[in-house]
């Protein structure tokens, strides 16, 4: 997403000439001497701010399998396919345990949910690459918030 958004910037006030158009209407012309130009800013600049921000809201919910992990020795690597994720993201992994589990279910997701998030994660063109340092010994589905 775009920052550093400039205004414009100009001594004094905005100065205008008229133009007489052809079929009786007139025109305006900038003609402000500008010290620096600033950025346009409409309605695709809106939507791409507003694309962000629902983005940035919602949580995209990846399983991550025992058989999915590759790797004799740590670091032990999956990637699945996430469709709308691109190569700059940077999503938050948040717990997918599902409201109203067991207890067993919440140790095991726990400990599953420790080791996916003690290690570390990258973000490509409709995927994201997970590396741990033990491999969790269920399938765990979580959380990534901003894909």
């Amino acid at each position: 997403m775009k920052t550093g958004w400039k205004d414009d910037i100009f001594e004094g006030k905005r100065k205008f000439t008229l133009i007489q158009n052809e079929d009786h209407t007139v025109s305006l012309e900038d003609v402000t001497e500008y010290t620096q130009k600033g950025d346009a800013f409409g309605a695709m600049e809106l939507d791409a701010i507003g694309e962000e921000f629902n983005r940035a809201k919602e949580t995209v919910l990846v399983t991550l399998t025992v058989s999915g992990w590759t790797g004799t020795a740590a670091p032990y690597i999956q990637t699945v396919t996430i469709n709308d994720a691109k190569e700059n993201m940077e999503p938050i992994l948040v717990s997918a345990l599902e409201d109203g589990a067991s207890e067993a279910v919440q140790k095991a997701y726990s400990k599953a949910f420790g080791i996916v998030s003690s290690g570390t994660a990258s973000v490509g063109d409709g995927t994201a690459t997970f590396k741990v340092y033990k491999k969790p010994v269920t399938d765990i589905v979580v959380g990534l918030k901003g894909v």
